[in-house]
Parts: structure tokens; sequence; C-alpha cells
């Protein structure tokens, strides 16, 4: 991987919706509730030096040594992981590389809100993902093609153009997915990242002053994601930068500015739907 300054990450966020990924459930009901802590492992070694880690036979002892747990067990954890996609086998098998889509995608994202340079150089699956896309794109586009009918010997009167029919959007809005958000079945899920933030209980008002904030940026700087999941995602760790810098306010006006850092850390967990 060529090198750059800080390729590597001081975090990366976990989703709330984490234990929900199918995945995930198939990992724990596979392997036991020690197999998150071992995939937490490998996302962290993942993420401490870029977006992708080179198989070393010294990995599951590394595993063992920093888990507790048997080197054989690690070893099973990481064939699940494998077959479950949270890890692409293909990549694996051809270049004995642990990554994935999510992985990658995740590390671009929070290298920009970190305002650093982010180039998947090597081992790119974002661009593998998108070309498959618009393959299938023009191969449907292909097959739902009418032929053409022959014209008829005496052409009949035009008749006027008809307007198109509407066709479903293949991707959400900011808008429908800020609907969604919001909605009541979260109600549970907002309440808790209320507390997380160090917002008053129920001020999901609040909440929803930051995330307008949050999407008019985005909608201004033409910011794209890829699906509810990740833009949820980014969504609540743009949030949380939003309310520490409002809360910080008041503390700044009143005391000399002092230098700050230009790199953005985060102490939270581990983790993400991996996607």
């Amino acid at each position: 991987m060529a090198r750059i300054a800080k390729s590597g990450l001081e975090y990366f966020p976990f989703d709330i919706d984490f234990f929900q990924d199918i995945r995930i459930r198939k990992l724990i009901k596979r392997q036991g509730g020690k197999a998150v802590t071992v995939y937490a492992l490998l996302l962290c070694l993942i993420y401490k030096n870029g977006y992708y880690m080179q198989w070393d036979d010294e990995l599951p002892f590394i595993g063992s040594e920093m888990s507790g747990f048997e080197e054989a067990y690690v070893s099973e954890v990481i064939k699940t992981c494998l077959s479950l996609g949270l890890f692409d086998k293909n990549l694996y098998d051809t270049e004995q590389v642990l990554t994935s889509k999510g992985i990658q995608v995740r590390y671009c994202n929070i290298q920009r809100l970190n305002k650093r340079m982010s180039r998947i150089d090597r081992y790119s699956l974002i661009e593998e993902l998108t070309k498959a896309s618009s393959t299938r794109s023009r191969n449907k586009q292909a097959k739902t093609a009418k032929p053409a009918t022959p014209k008829p010997a005496v052409a009949p009167k035009p008749e006027p153009p008809r307007p198109a029919a509407p066709q479903p959007p293949t991707t959400g809005t900011n808008a429908e997915w800020l609907t969604e958000f919001f909605a009541d079945n979260h109600k549970e899920s907002l309440l808790l990242l209320c507390k997380n933030f160090g917002l008053e209980h129920g001020k999901i008002d609040r909440l929803r002053t930051l995330a307008n904030a949050v999407v008019g940026e985005w909608e201004l700087s033409h910011t794209q994601h890829h699906d509810y999941s990740d833009w949820s995602r980014h969504l609540i760790s743009a949030m949380r930068i939003k309310c520490r810098d409002t809360s910080a306010k008041p503390n700044n006006q009143s005391q000399q500015p002092t230098p700050q850092s230009s790199d953005y850390s985060y102490k939270g967990g581990f983790g993400g739907q991996d996607v």
C-alpha cells in the first residue's frame, strides 16, 4: 500500500444496529459470543494501519494472546467471518488479505471527516462493486427493451406524446432518510442517543436540529451515501461532533484560544455494520 501521512485511524464508529446484522447473529450462533471479541480485535488491527491487513501465520497467536482465547478458536472465527462475508473471501483466497467493502467505505468517510487524503490504492472493492452495479443496470435495460414494431402501410394520425411514467427512486433522499431516522419506532434508540450526547432526557428536538444542520451541509457539498445504514452511521458521527463543539463554545469564549489539533479523536467503541 502506498504510504500516506497517518494512513491508520484513531477510531472507528460502532453502529447501534451492529447486533441486528444477520451475519453477526450467525457468527454468534456458530462460534458463541466470544467471536464478537475476535472480530472486533481484527477490525482494530486493520484500522490501525489503514483499511486492510495482510494474512500472517502468526495472526492466530496474536489474536489468542490479545483476547485470551485458544489459537484454534481464533482461526475458526476468522474462517467463519470469511464464509459469512464479514471479510471478502475472494480477495483473501487470491491475495491473502483481510478487508471488506464496508471497511473500505468507512475508512474513506472517516478520513474525509478528518480532512485527510483518503485513497484506496490497493485491493479496492468499492470500484469493483460500482462497475458491477453499472453492468447489471445495463443488462437489465437490455432485457426490458421492447422489440421494434413494423410500421403500418397507412400511418395513423399521430397521437400527442404521453408523459413518461415516473420511475421509483433507486436510492433514498436525505429527506426520506431523516423521516425514517426520527420515526416513532426508533424512539428508544433516539432517547439513548440523547443520553450518549449528554443531552437532557427526551431532547429529541435537539437531535433533530443537529441532524438538519448536518444534512444541510451534505446538501451543499453534494455528499452521497451508499444506503440508509451508511447514511445514519455518518449522521450520528457528525451530530456528535456538532454537539460537542456547541457545548464547548461558552467555555471557549471566556478563555484564551489554545492551539487545537486538526485530527478528530473519538473515544467511542468499536464495530459498525459491515456491509
